[in-house]
């Protein structure tokens, strides 16, 4: 039997037929791999597997039992997988189909960011390709699972139908007839601005007012932590800033309500005139002013922060520049709020001004600041944060 044991996995190869014919040997052949490898979990490669019976599923079992945790069955083919299925297996065994590839080399981009990029396949259907390293198969699937889960809560978000390989990188096909981004389609047509900010406004005030049920994604104020932890490794801040800006993260009230954590422009569909979430893969669950607080950083204050340092990299994120973004903030705020009440407008625009730069240094975590210059980039953020005297509060929407 082949194998391979690169990178501390044991990965055994299953080849064409296994049956009561040949499942004696075919075991025999495992326990003498494993032998030779102690210590190791194994997984299973199934790309070249034609057929497996019972009598092989039994030797797959005995495994799972032995190993007393998920047995992977990776690259498995949709007739063999049909046979895991029907068996019941699939609910014992990590079972993963093969992928299909795609190339995406000549196709048109429609999107781009930090992450990811968006290629349109056909009339009907676009890829969205993540090419950052932290996007492995897995990480993928259940970003599948969380866009099922809330689209089944009535957030108009695109469902992926199929997992894909694109080279070294994993991504999610979608349908999506005649779609392009909201920053894409303001390109083309910059008079929808306010048809499409409004719209935006909708959406927004669609997913804040929208609650789950407690546990079904992470608490928002737990990811903010593990951001802060991830803006200290790379040496923003000190561990007295560190201390500080998790007593604030602990202060944000609670809630269940949705939290987008990348609402922008670039993660918006315009489909047949509607709006489309095409990002929900960071989705949780906490108080609407953790959500307002990144969206108007998105669109206001690191727009802002990154022109005034003469950068186009948020610029280029978002797929807007700095002036077209608060145009549309400025539309977006009466109609989210429900009021255009400028004390009260005023009021709100305060409280995300105030704490914004802690969603500032949260953005600042991916960006390509030299070692030596980051505490100073970050200084001045925490200085103003600590000047701010009123405690964070969640803001009310009508």
């Amino acid at each position: 039997m082949n194998f391979d044991n690169s990178n501390n996995t044991l990965t055994l190869y299953l080849v064409g037929r296994i049956d009561a014919n040949n499942s004696a040997d075919i075991e025999s052949e495992i326990a003498e791999v494993l032998a030779k490898n102690p210590g190791m979990t194994p997984r299973f490669d199934a790309s070249e597997l034609e057929y497996i019976s019972s009598a092989g599923l039994r030797v797959l079992l005995k495994y799972r039992k032995a190993f007393r945790k998920d047995l992977d069955v990776l690259n498995v083919s949709s007739d063999v997988y049909e046979i895991f299925e029907v068996t019941g297996f699939t609910e014992l065994l990590n079972v993963k189909k093969k992928l299909r590839e795609i190339s995406v080399d000549g196709l048109e981009v429609i999107g781009s960011g930090y992450t990811s990029t968006v290629y349109r396949i056909d009339p009907d259907t676009i890829v969205k390709v993540f090419t950052h390293p932290m996007f492995t198969s897995a990480r993928i699937e259940a970003d599948q699972k969380i866009s099922r889960e809330v689209f089944l809560h009535d957030i108009p978000t695109a469902i992926s139908f199929d997992v894909v390989k694109c080279g070294e990188h994993y991504g999610l096909v979608y349908e999506m007839i005649d779609a392009d981004t909201v920053s894409g389609t303001l390109k083309k047509h910059p008079e929808r601005l306010e048809e499409l900010s409004i719209k935006m406004a909708h959406l927004m005030k669609k997913l804040h007012t929208t609650e789950f049920t407690p546990g079904t994604f992470p608490d928002a104020r737990d990811i903010l932590h593990r951001v802060m932890q991830v803006v200290f490794d790379r040496k923003f801040i000190t561990p007295d800033d560190r201390a500080f800006l998790d007593g604030l993260i602990d202060r944000i009230p609670d809630g269940n309500t949705f939290v987008h954590f990348d609402y922008h422009p670039k993660n918006v569909m315009v489909s047949n005139n509607e709006l489309v979430l095409i990002d929900v893969g960071d989705a949780a669950l906490g108080n609407l002013i953790t959500d307002l607080l990144i969206t108007y950083s998105h669109f206001v204050s690191m727009a802002r922060w990154a022109a005034g340092r003469g950068t186009d990299a948020h610029e280029r994120a978002i797929g807007l520049d700095w002036k077209t973004l608060g145009a549309m903030w400025d539309i977006i705020m009466p109609e989210y709020f429900g009021t255009t009440d400028k004390e009260t407008l005023n009021r709100y625009a305060e409280i995300l001004s105030n704490y914004a730069p802690m969603t500032i240094l949260c953005m600042l975590r991916g960006t390509p600041i030299p070692e030596e210059k980051r505490a100073a980039v970050a200084a001045p953020l925490v200085e103003s944060l600590r000047s701010v005297k009123d405690p964070l509060q969640s803001i009310e929407i009508i």
